[in-house]
């Protein structure tokens, strides 16, 4: 079976009493590299990704396999997780 390869997140914009604070304008997707599909990332994971303003931190709100072959669309790759979410 293969693994999910894709995260859509929301970018964190801060936190307010405890409380994350998310930019929910638009759902951005990363690619899942190879050495962080042992250990699976999961919907809430906090995860830490590259973008156009350096490194940021994202929610994951969904995470699926997507095959390169049949959408032809490249993603820029998940760097480390950060606080993995409780199993629920």
């Amino acid at each position: 079976m293969k693994s999910n390869n894709i995260i859509a997140a929301y970018h964190i914009t801060g936190s307010e009493n405890g409380a994350l604070k998310l930019n929910t304008n638009q759902l951005y997707h990363w690619n899942i590299p190879k050495r962080l599909r042992e250990d699976p990332i999961q919907r809430d994971d906090i995860v830490l990704v590259p973008t156009k303003r350096g490194k940021k931190r994202v929610l994951v709100m969904d995470v699926f396999r997507e095959e390169f072959e049949e959408t032809q669309k490249e993603y820029k790759k998940v760097i480390k997780v950060i606080n993995k979410s409780p199993e629920s």
